[in-house]
């Protein structure tokens, strides 16, 4: 058992810094004399409360500042080398866990793959596992580790650290904060795996500095991270986002929540997969046939074909950016955001979506809603799930 036991993130509560932690990751490298400028705060207040915070090795002093006429200031800044958190992002068919420093850079990453059909105790043995295996090779380094942030599939209650209900995985009501801080000693936070990655692309990506923007999540299932007035929204009961269940198609194809049509059913990766079997058997022609059978068609080897020129290919990628199109467009409609990110495998196709998707909301939109709309990939891309599961322990630490 991994013992992350290091008690920094309590000590930070316990002593009144956090207002002086915000203001150094925000303006650093600062002196003292500025920052309690900045907060407020006598200058002996904030000496002291920094003494702390180098004693603990969370911030350090990088040399010297201008002078204004006495002597120079000393600087601080984070010391991102000394405050480490897990990322977990939890996906349907494997986990991706990252060692993560206290500005969002990747220590060490790491990804493994579920048992075919696994049950609930498969997928938490999996995790666990990813856990240990990302801090291999780190053993001098684990009490820098202040806690494990983790975006976990489907529904959760971020307050009480239960997963509701993991519909890939049919669970219900599993307490996951008490599995893992029993096992590793440590604080943990989860939310559900799409919002911690708008989490991450507020505080280390794309949206700094937008207060309404929209994460959307298109892989093997499709999800949405919803900021309002520079919050994000869960819900009444932790289940806003779950837009992959809103009707985009009259196609009968039935989406695993026992509807036909549905977002996740047409547009997800095994949705596109559904859609190029069905032009198959309907008489179309695709080179893909040439290389693999039927059955180990994915939407990335279709993506691939496409990039060769396979007629069939190209046109199902373009129908899906024309699908994806009309989801956005209801979100564009009903919440008027200034950002839609685009994150996921499916959005690895760009190429062949991007020109539909956003034809499809100029079309299907309000025009006011339009007006300095951004629509695009994430900054993090493949690495927003563990940097957005990190930034539940880094946005806890800052929060005042």
């Amino acid at each position: 058992m991994k013992d992350f036991h290091r008690a920094d993130k309590k000590l930070i509560k316990k002593i009144n810094t956090v207002s002086i932690l915000k203001v150094i990751r925000e303006n650093g490298p600062i002196s003292r004399a500025d920052i309690s400028k900045k907060i407020g705060l006598n200058p002996a207040t904030v000496s002291s409360n920094v003494s702390d915070l180098l004693n603990l090795r969370i911030i350090k002093e990088i040399g010297s500042g201008e002078s204004s006429g006495g002597r120079k200031p000393i600087l601080l800044e984070l010391n991102s080398n000394e405050l480490y958190i897990i990322g977990v992002d939890m996906g349907i068919k494997k986990v991706t866990t990252g060692l993560i420093d206290i500005e969002g850079n990747i220590i060490n990453k790491t990804i493994l793959y579920y048992t075919e059909n696994p049950d609930t105790d498969d997928v938490i043995n999996v995790i666990k596992e990813s856990i240990y295996e990302v801090v291999k090779g780190y053993d001098n380094d684990l009490d820098k580790v202040i806690g494990i942030g983790m975006g976990i599939h489907g529904v959760v209650d971020t307050e009480e650290g239960i997963s509701i209900y993991a519909p890939a995985f049919n669970w219900h009501n599993i307490d996951i904060v008490k599995s893992f801080e029993s096992e590793f000693n440590t604080s943990v936070i989860i939310d559900n795996d799409v919002r911690a990655m708008a989490l991450g692309e507020k505080w280390f990506g794309k949206a700094k500095e937008s207060k309404n923007f929209v994460l959307l999540n298109i892989g093997t299932g499709v999800g949405a991270g919803i900021y309002l007035n520079g919050s994000l929204y869960r819900g009444n009961n932790f289940g806003a986002g779950e837009i992959g269940h809103i009707r985009i198609s009259d196609q009968r194809i039935k989406c695993k929540c026992g509807h036909y049509g549905c977002f996740d059913a047409i547009a997800s990766g095994p949705g596109i997969v559904t859609r190029f079997i069905k032009g198959l058997k309907s008489g179309k022609s695709s080179s893909i046939l040439n290389r693999m059978d039927i059955k180990d068609i994915t939407s990335e080897k279709i993506y691939g074909e496409a990039l060769k020129g396979d007629e069939l290919s190209i046109q199902i990628l373009r129908e899906t950016g024309k699908y994806i199109g009309i989801g956005i467009s209801m979100i564009v409609n009903i919440l008027n955001p200034k950002m839609i990110l685009i994150a996921g495998g499916v959005s690895r196709a760009e190429k062949f979506l991007f020109d539909e998707i956003k034809n499809t909301v100029f079309k299907k939109s309000i025009n006011n809603n339009l007006k300095l709309l951004y629509i695009g990939e994430t900054y993090l891309k493949e690495n927003s799930g563990i940097v957005g599961a990190a930034t539940l322990i880094i946005k806890d630490i800052f929060s005042i």
